[in-house]
C-alpha cells in the first residue's frame, strides 16, 4: 500500500484491536493491516454496492478472510464486538452523522477519523461525545494535505486552539505555514466593510503563527 494518508490512518490501529472500517471503499487499509497482522479482527463496511463488490474483489486476491457488510455506516452492527472505528475520506457532517448512531453507553474506545473538511468542528463535536483527541498525524498527497486524527474514550476536553488547528506536532510545520499563506491571501482580496470576517482570519493568522513556533 503506497497510500501515505492510509498509512498514517494504519498507525493508529494496534494489533488487539477489533476495527469497523466505516466506507472501506476498495478495501485498501483492511487488507493492509489484515495481511501485515496489525489487527485482531475487522469489519469493512460500505453504503455503496459497487465499493464493496471491489474491496471482497480484493479480498479475495490476497486470499485473505475479512469480513465485509453493505450497511449505511454503523446501522446493523453488533457493535459490543468492536472497540475501535475508523472513518476516512468523508466530510464532517457525514462523519458525525455517522457517528451519532452510537448510543451514549458503547465498547468503541478509539476513533481514527480523517475529515476532508471542517476539522475544527469535527473536533468539537466529537470531543462533546466523549472522546478526547489524543493524537495526530499530518500527510500531503495528491496536492492535499491530510490530517488524522485519533480519539480516544474520555471526559477530557481539549483546549480552543487543539479544537481550532489540532495538537502541535512538527509534521505539522508546512501544513501551518500553507494555511498561513491560505488565511493571509484571502484577507487581501476581501472587502475592508467585512470587519467581522476579517477579525477571524487576522486571529487566524496570529494564532498560526504562535503554533508554528512551537511546533518546530
Amino acid at each position: 500500500m503506497n497510500s501515505k494518508r492510509l498509512l498514517a490512518i494504519a498507525k493508529f490501529i494496534d494489533s488487539n484491536d477489533n476495527l469497523i472500517d466505516v466506507g472501506c471503499d476498495h478495501g485498501y487499509l483492511g487488507i493492509y493491516l489484515k495481511k501485515n497482522n496489525k489487527v485482531n479482527d475487522l469489519l469493512l463496511t460500505d453504503l455503496r454496492k459497487s465499493a464493496l463488490n471491489n474491496a471482497i474483489e480484493n479480498i479475495k486476491k490476497y486470499q485473505l478472510e475479512i469480513n465485509t457488510l453493505l450497511t449505511d455506516g454503523i446501522k446493523n452492527i453488533k457493535i459490543k464486538k468492536y472497540n475501535a472505528i475508523s472513518i476516512s475520506g468523508m466530510g464532517t457532517q457525514t462523519i458525525i452523522k455517522i457517528l451519532s448512531d452510537l448510543k451514549k453507553k458503547n465498547t468503541i474506545n478509539k476513533l481514527v477519523i480523517q475529515s476532508n473538511n471542517d476539522l475544527d468542528i469535527l473536533r468539537s463535536c466529537i470531543n462533546n461525545m466523549g472522546y478526547y483527541l489524543e493524537d495526530e498525524i499530518t500527510v500531503y498527497e495528491n496536492d492535499i494535505y491530510y490530517v488524522i486524527c485519533k480519539f480516544v474514550k474520555g471526559q477530557k476536553k481539549n483546549t480552543n486552539e487543539e479544537i481550532r488547528f489540532g495538537l502541535i506536532r512538527e509534521d505539522k510545520i508546512d501544513y501551518y505555514t500553507y494555511l498561513i499563506e491560505y488565511y493571509s491571501d484571502i484577507l487581501k482580496k476581501i472587502p475592508k466593510t467585512n470587519t467581522d470576517l476579517i477579525n477571524e482570519l487576522k486571529s487566524n493568522v496570529m494564532l498560526l503563527k504562535k503554533l508554528l513556533k512551537e511546533c518546530r
